[in-house]
């Protein structure tokens, strides 16, 4: 019997571990959403609640880290390594996923080590997450097979993960989104929109589309000239993947750059919220949710398109000041 996500026990890390990506996407189907701006334009929005998978390890972030821990532990290592800056989403789930299965965490974070530190560090540290705090320009380096190298070895046996999941076996991890959520609901006639950072999430979830359906991308970087040079990114990604849906990347709804935020987006999301009673993450979620009531109001669908929009979770962000430089 399929339960709503409304009714079921969130797991734990150790029982997510024992089902697949695809058996995860199985337990929060998408859920008819309510919401005026867009029923006036005759929108019909459903979203897929990934923010119910696991109170810390939720959303894209647990998708993500999947594929990272499968290959950790092929490789058989005894540390799990990745980076992030002062409010990451990314090594909050790390760190909440290496105490849940008795694996340590070391956590390269970018800039130095502030007096008080924010309640995301406080959180990694207190589960345990060795924190090692570089200079910004230091941390430009962290693709740098040298550096790479020089942390391995101050690390015994860590395997290290991107910035924010971001690579193919994080994106692996994402693809059982896709294939799960045609089952759950008819792709036909609809968009699905996610909010993107790295675009390790849209990249798993485009890799296993087929003919019909159409992925649109919220990217929440001010991108700017580097536009295609973000969509090459992505597409370098699926490369050797049989994809046939349809994708792309919107970057017109950044509110000012990466973790930014304008009057306009804060109004938006409290409405929202108050009128739908659903949480949304300042980074990711609220802006693709505005800009998807932006396109609805310049015309972007015609009346009857579904609209079915994924939360990647990261409401632990919420407790930013509003300010923030993580990519994750």
């Amino acid at each position: 019997m399929n339960l709503s996500a409304q009714t079921q026990t969130p797991l734990s890390v150790v029982q997510m571990l024992a089902l697949s990506a695809d058996e995860w996407a199985a337990r929060n189907p998408p859920e008819p959403v309510e919401y005026a701006p867009l029923k006036q334009k005759g929108i019909d929005l459903w979203m897929k609640r990934e923010d119910r998978l696991h109170p810390q390890v939720s959303g894209n972030k647990a998708y993500k880290l999947l594929g990272h821990w499968q290959q950790a532990n092929a490789q058989n290592a005894s540390c799990l390594l990745s980076f992030g800056g002062y409010y990451s989403n990314h090594l909050h789930a790390l760190a909440n996923f290496g105490a849940s299965v008795g694996v340590n965490t070391v956590g390269i974070i970018r800039g130095h080590e502030p007096e008080r530190l924010t309640p995301t560090l406080e959180d990694c540290r207190a589960l345990g997450m060795t924190l090692k705090f570089v200079s910004r320009q230091r941390y430009r380096d962290k693709l740098d097979p040298q550096w790479l190298a020089q942390l391995s070895e101050e690390f015994p046996r860590a395997y290290i993960i991107p910035e924010g999941g971001a690579d193919r076996w994080g994106m692996l991890g994402c693809s059982g989104l896709m294939s799960r959520l045609r089952t759950q609901i008819d792709l036909q006639n609809a968009t699905i929109c996610l909010p993107c950072g790295t675009g390790t999430t849209l990249a798993g979830m485009a890799s296993v589309s087929i003919a019909g359906e159409t992925l649109l991308g919220f990217s929440a970087l001010k991108l700017g000239e580097r536009y295609q040079q973000y969509c090459d990114e992505i597409a370098c990604m699926m490369e050797g993947f049989d994809s046939f849906g349809r994708w792309s990347i919107n970057a017109d709804f950044h509110c000012g750059g990466f973790a930014r935020q304008t009057p306009e987006l804060l109004a938006f999301s409290q409405d929202f919220e108050e009128s739908t009673d659903i949480a949304l993450d300042p980074v990711y979620t609220a802006k693709m949710m505005f800009g998807i009531v932006q396109l609805a109001s310049q015309g972007r669908w015609n009346p009857g398109q579904r609209i079915i929009a994924i939360h990647t979770g990261g409401l632990q962000g919420r407790r930013s000041p509003g300010i923030t430089d993580d990519l994750n």
